[in-house]
């Protein structure tokens, strides 16, 4: 283990919501560097900030205070247009509720990211097609979500968030709503992202369970680091590295 690569750093970060004249400090001081490559779980129970931090990594957010860079840039020199752009390129996301549009085919809401980026119709659908064989839903490429168990649905979201290709994953409570087996289902897809394509992937849950997966545990409470430690995947870096 040696020094490591950060593609995400925050520092000093605290994110105050302001309701009336009350503030509401939701971060408070966080310092946290994610090695490129990395699978990390954000633990902490509801209310903890970890959503917020989650969304300030992804760049969805900015801090009221501190810094976030994102693949060296600071997210709060960038334009509104340009953190559009960097999210774009850069970053897939997976939410608890998956947000499909009801109306498309698992095919065509993969294909949505690529639209945006200007991707040619052939090309679109043969990356979308590739992508859903990829989370083994080729066969099912042209049903709706309405279609879909909540599983299935799930990995249509996980192949949209791959659809652009990015370097990293973030995950929002991915497993919330899906049953145990169908969890352990998603949770090591997301593992083979991280293994066998080397994408960096960040999740936040409250399932102790899905430390399993990761090189480290960030666990938050009260808008703030309560300790990193080891996963259950051996770290190829320092832990103490990770809040320096």
């Amino acid at each position: 283990m040696g020094d490591f690569e950060p593609i995400i750093t925050l520092d000093n970060v605290w994110k105050v919501y302001v309701i009336g004249k009350v503030e509401y400090p939701a971060l408070r001081g966080v310092t946290l560097k994610v090695p490129k490559g990395s699978f990390l779980t954000i633990l902490g129970p509801s209310g903890s900030g970890k959503s917020t931090l989650l969304h300030l990594m992804g760049a969805l957010d900015t801090p009221t205070k501190g810094k976030v860079f994102i693949a060296g840039r600071d997210v709060s020199q960038l334009s509104e247009r340009e953190r559009a752009r960097l999210r774009r390129d850069l970053i897939g996301f997976v939410f608890q509720h998956f947000f499909l549009i009801p109306r498309l085919s698992a095919l065509e809401n993969v294909e949505l990211p690529m639209i945006a980026k200007g991707v040619p119709s052939s090309v679109r659908k043969r990356r979308a097609l590739r992508l859903l064989t990829l989370v083994g839903l080729r066969e099912k490429a042209n049903k709706r979500p309405r279609e879909l168990s909540g599983g299935e649905q799930q990995r249509v979201a996980i192949a949209r968030a791959l659809a652009n290709d990015p370097e990293i994953i973030l995950a929002d409570e991915p497993t919330g709503n899906l049953d145990t087996k169908t969890a352990k289902g998603v949770m090591e897809m997301l593992l083979s992202l991280n293994v066998e394509m080397d994408k960096t992937v960040v999740i936040v849950t409250h399932n102790p369970e899905q430390t399993l997966y990761a090189h480290a545990v960030v666990r938050v409470r009260d808008g703030k680091i309560e300790s990193v430690e080891e996963g259950g995947r051996k770290p190829f870096f320092n832990i103490e590295e990770l809040t320096s």
